[in-house]
């Protein structure tokens, strides 16, 4: 290797030691080859080309599509178009070696031998070439954009109208840019208050960082994104997303779209055609000014016909009507089609007699584009998939349309309500006003003569006189009628008299529940001495999301079952003052110290409480940190999971604002595993978390899920939590909420969903469980709280079948009955089925079953190892992956979990990044 690669290696920049790496092995590789070449070993030669092929290709369009358009950028056109020519080069002397060697035998041995001899020297040279001029004109630059270029929105460089009420944009997204391939899409938020919306990609330019697609509008989304111009900006542009397109390698394909179809299928054919592929192009519209992007797919196609209902261009007739001459003059390896639910039926009814492999698009209703929500499920060959994540491609023989055919027009009702908001009641809650909620807080209650007392020198047995004090509430009337928070906190009155029960144990027990390890005692005695902020500092010494610990973690099985006055008596409220604590420096400028730079940069994956809990310790460290994340809004489950009611977004809001100031960077919008790998992140940063959560939902598996308002409870709270339907049509996100509302379940996630349910308008909200209240994971508090709030509990219930009409809309619940056997392993009673059934009304159900991993990010990197479920092995004493420098935390490693459980993990893995960073042997 030569020097200058070496010192490339060693600098931290890009190039990065992967490229180095394929090259060394080529050139190994490259001399056994040559060596198979002169002794005649032709089964050695055949496999030395099968690697060039299938290895060194990859990492060829690697190089092109991270490494060429930066040549580009600085003007070594001609060493770009020398390198682009040799892997052309390359590529077809490797197709010819292959072509003439057969089960180790060969035809003309001395005509190949030279072939062959050619091929390894121009691998040798072009290897050279790469080393030492390439890597080095290169080093230190990225393709990578900073987030400043999308900071305030996504500019929209172009605008123009092709077809009635259709626009072609040309949008500046640099991360989606890059990473775009054939058959991908992307969601698009374009205001604040607005749907995420998916999008198909057209085009792009991964140098100048646009993208190019097609819009058509069909709701009030794309309505009002209708009436922007160029020069205005996109709020949210995420991507790209979904699998690209499954093109054969061999045979002609047929490309096929109806109206906007064309965006996607452009890309396919564009990169069909740099191949020399046989392409046949049909497109077709209602008339003439339907049929877009003719010219350009006929560019890309060897041949292009035009269909229209009316004749006004190409042949009158169908698209179905080509595909059919077609098939009848000529075979057809592959059939790609895109565009109305009907047509891509008729195709697939067309070319499944003639065993012709036909894929469909299915751009589903979706919310987040990253498998979270499973909104976007469809039926494929009898099984459930997510065609955001397992599409949008899929094998259209297997699809079932009759079920796409029904949700395709879930919320076209609400979408013409947008314009008749008086007409609207999805979404419409009581009108209740500001609140004085002051009104409504507790007294302190205590025997004591507690104010001529110095609490912190009272005896302990003083301090058990003093009882727990009740942390006050909205009344149950008024806030089913509001999303404001349910828990008003403690006065301050109160908090002193509360942390003085802690007795100041010579060995606190109550740390040791905490998994994330809280000084308890010293920040309660902060709070005893009046000062709840110096007791805050305390608290963030451990812990950089205290407000939202203090209100979402299950204390009462973690740091006060500990509790030694919890032996006698009731524990101290410790959640409950650490809530206290914490929120007296919400909003407060104050900054904890930082240590010198490092010059070490950290990525992490996942914006939820395990990544920003590694952020904030990493950053302190005085490593460079940035955050990647697949929605537009940090803070993960604690913004799209919990509801309003029970953690305010302004309070994660300020929490994270607080990373920001002490120089965290946040790159949103970026799905790690489609944008970019895990690969590429590695090759710019020393070390990676991930803390991507646990996104897929779990479904029941029974028949009717794939009616109307049947939702998973990921979809149902991130539309009303993040996505602001509570405030529809003012935000144009919708949700269905019935008369009658069954969730399936009984953990924290059936509670919030069960609340928001509530608060939505829905008269009857039925809890229905397969085992009784004492196998319930939900926290006692909140199912207090949803009982209070009117939402009524079916115990050893279970759906086995759900009913609907004939518009696909659902009706009721069939559920079984269930009794109890004898408990497992786990201490927990296993359910058993009875013969009895019952029938229960309702218009919308919720799935909140748990969740298990996404896999995608394990997908795109192989050695990455993973257990049943997805859920990814790491260390059990640092949270190392089996990739060196991957650390991972949080649902990721353990399914679905709570908040603070995933901040320890973080906190565990952000110790042993920093003393890997260190250079500390223990962990290199």
């Amino acid at each position: 290797m030569s020097d200058s690669a070496t010192q490339l290696i060693s600098s931290g920049n890009l190039p990065a030691p992967n490229w180095h790496a394929t090259h060394e092995e080529a050139q190994a590789r490259l001399t056994r080859m040559a060596e198979a070449l002169g002794a005649g070993n032709w089964a050695e030669v055949d496999g030395g080309a099968k690697w060039i092929y299938e290895v060194l290709r990859a990492h060829n369009e690697a190089e092109e599509r991270e490494l060429f358009p930066l040549l580009e950028e600085i003007g070594a056109e001609s060493l770009h178009q020398r390198l682009y020519d040799d892997h052309r080069q390359m590529w077809e002397l490797t197709l010819q070696l292959l072509s003439e060697i057969s089960e180790g035998q060969v035809r003309a041995p001395r005509s190949l031998t030279l072939l062959g001899q050619r091929l390894v020297d121009l691998i040798r040279d072009h290897i050279e070439a790469e080393e030492k001029l390439m890597l080095p004109l290169l080093k230190g630059k990225s393709l990578y954009w900073s987030e400043d270029e999308t900071q305030e929105g996504y500019l929209i460089l172009e605008k123009k109208l092709i077809a009635p009420e259709t626009w072609s944009f040309i949008v500046q997204a640099p991360q989606v840019a890059r990473g775009r391939k054939p058959g991908q899409f992307f969601m698009v938020a374009p205001f604040p208050e607005s749907e995420r919306i998916p999008l198909t990609l057209a085009g792009g330019d991964a140098k100048k960082g646009y993208i190019h697609f097609i819009m058509q509008e069909v709701g009030a989304t794309t309505q009002a994104m209708g009436k922007l111009s160029a020069g205005d900006r996109l709020y949210a542009v995420a991507g790209p997303m979904g699998t690209p397109t499954e093109l054969v390698e061999e045979g002609t394909i047929v490309l096929m779209a109806g109206g906007y179809g064309s965006a996607a299928i452009l890309p396919a054919a564009e990169a069909l055609h740099a191949e020399g592929r046989r392409v046949i192009t049909i497109l077709g519209g209602r008339s003439k000014e339907r049929v877009l992007l003719a010219d350009e797919l006929g560019a890309a196609s060897a041949e292009l016909i035009v269909t229209t209902d009316d004749g006004t261009l190409g042949r009158k007739g169908l698209v179905t009507d080509a595909l059919k001459d077609i098939i009848a003059r000529e075979p057809i390896a592959q059939v790609v089609a895109v565009g109305p639910l009907p047509m891509m039926r008729a195709v697939s009814d067309l070319t499944k007699p003639h065993g012709i492999f036909t894929l469909v698009s299915l751009n589903a209703l979706m919310v987040d584009g990253t498998g979270m929500c499973g909104g976007c499920r469809v039926s494929v060959g009898g099984q459930t998939k997510f065609a955001c994540f397992d599409g949008p491609d899929f094998d259209g023989h297997q699809v079932d349309f009759n079920m796409l055919r029904m949700r395709s027009d879930w919320y076209k009702q609400e979408e013409k309500d947008i314009c008749e908001p008086d007409q609207c009641k999805i979404g419409r809650v009581a009108a209740t006003g500001p609140v004085d909620y002051s009104k409504y807080l507790n007294e302190a209650v205590t025997e004591l003569d507690w104010k001529n007392l110095d609490l912190g020198a009272i005896k302990p047995s003083q301090k058990m006189k003093i009882p727990r004090q009740d942390m006050a509430c909205q009344p149950p009337e008024l806030r089913v009628c509001n999303f404001d928070e349910v828990s008003l906190g403690l006065s301050p009155e109160q908090a002193k008299l509360e942390a003085a029960r802690c007795i100041m144990c010579k060995h606190p027990a109550c740390i040791e529940g905490c998994p994330v390890s809280i000084n308890i005692p010293a920040f309660l005695q902060q709070i005893v001495n009046d000062d709840p902020q110096a007791a805050a500092r305390v608290i963030k010494e451990s812990s950089s999301l205290g407000s939202v610990c203090g209100r979402v973690c299950p204390q009462e099985k973690q740091c006060e079952i500990k509790c030694v006055v919890g032996i006698k008596g009731e524990p101290v409220s410790i959640g409950r003052l650490e809530r206290y604590a914490s929120d007296s420096m919400l909003g407060s400028q104050e900054l904890p110290p930082v240590e010198a730079p490092t010059g070490k940069k950290v990525a992490v994956v996942g914006a939820g409480p395990a990544g920003l809990t590694v952020a904030g310790e990493l950053i302190k460290k005085g490593h460079q940190v940035t955050v990647y994340d697949a929605f537009h809004k940090p803070g993960g489950v604690m913004l799209y999971g919990i509801p309003e009611f029970r953690l305010p977004n302004k309070i994660v809001d300020q929490e994270v604002d607080t990373l920001r100031r002490l120089g965290v960077k946040f790159v949103m919008n970026t799905l790690v595993g489609r944008s970019m790998t895990l690969e590429d992140l590695r090759k710019e940063n020393d070390a990676i978390f991930m803390g991507t959560g646990a996104g897929l939902p779990k479904m029941m598996g029974i028949p009717g899920e794939e009616y109307k308002g049947v939702y998973t409870a990921n979809e149902f709270l991130t539309r009303i939590n993040l996505m602001r339907a509570d405030l529809f049509p003012t935000h144009t996100t919708p949700v269905t909420v019935g008369k009658n509302v069954i969730i399936v379940g009984a953990g924290n996630t059936a509670m919030d969903a069960s609340r928001a349910a509530r608060r939505m308008g829905a008269e009857k909200v039925t809890v229905v469980y397969r085992r009784t209240i004492k196998e319930s994971t939900a926290r006692k508090e909140e199912l207090e709280h949803a009982m209070e709030e009117g939402v009524e509990f079916k115990f050893l219930t279970t759906p086995v079948q759900l009913h609907g009409n004939d518009k696909g809309w659902m009706t009721h619940a069939e559920c079984a009955v269930m009794e109890l056997g004898e408990p497992g392993p786990d201490g927990r009673r296993s359910p058993k089925m009875t013969d009895e059934r019952i029938m229960i009304p309702c218009e919308t159900l919720v799935v909140a079953l748990g969740f298990d991993v996404n896999p995608l990010i394990a997908m795109t990197d192989k050695g990455l190892k993973t257990l049943k479920g997805g859920v990814v092995v790491v260390d059990n004493e640092t949270g190392e992956t089996s990739l060196p420098g991957v650390f991972a935390g949080g649902d990721v490693i353990t399914g679905g979990a709570t908040v603070i459980l995933a901040m320890g993990q973080g906190r565990r893995a952000a110790a042993a990044i920093h003393q890997r960073l260190q250079g500390d042997p223990a962990v290199v």
